[in-house]
């Protein structure tokens, strides 16, 4: 399992383009992370949440083949861990995704300008340490 989290952690640290990750509001950004990261759509949550420009299609796809086979099945339940509120629209959140006792995390950093929400930074993997780290 452990080899797992290390090729996850190597492939899903992508940091989000801002300029791919504009949400008409917290809800609609919560709305897609949550659809995508359920459903195991690896290729279009890296495509909405700004990681597209850090990959090419074979790798995004790659990518979604990937996690398909370390997690067969959808997640059925979704948690918001941890929540860091800053100053000026900026926060932190780590989610937690799983079904039964397969498990996923991901993090994303938000600025809320007043006019849209931005997934400023986010990332995923199977190993909570390495994105509650970033807290």
């Amino acid at each position: 399992m452990k080899w797992i989290a290390t090729v996850l952690a190597l492939v899903m640290a992508v940091p989000a383009a801002a300029q791919d990750a504009v949400f008409d509001s917290y809800d609609a950004l919560r709305d897609k992370l949550d659809s995508l990261m359920m459903a195991r759509e690896i290729e279009e949550l890296m495509i909405a949440f700004g990681g597209a420009d850090e990959m090419t299609i074979q790798q995004l796809q790659n990518l979604d083949m990937q996690v398909e086979g370390i997690y067969p099945e959808n997640f059925t339940d979704v948690a918001i861990i941890r929540r860091t509120a800053h100053e000026n629209g900026w926060r932190q959140e780590l989610l937690a995704y799983w079904t039964g006792l397969s498990y996923i995390y991901a993090y994303v950093l938000v600025h809320d300008t007043g006019q849209n929400v931005i997934a400023v930074n986010f990332r995923f993997n199977s190993d909570f340490a390495e994105l509650n780290a970033l807290f």
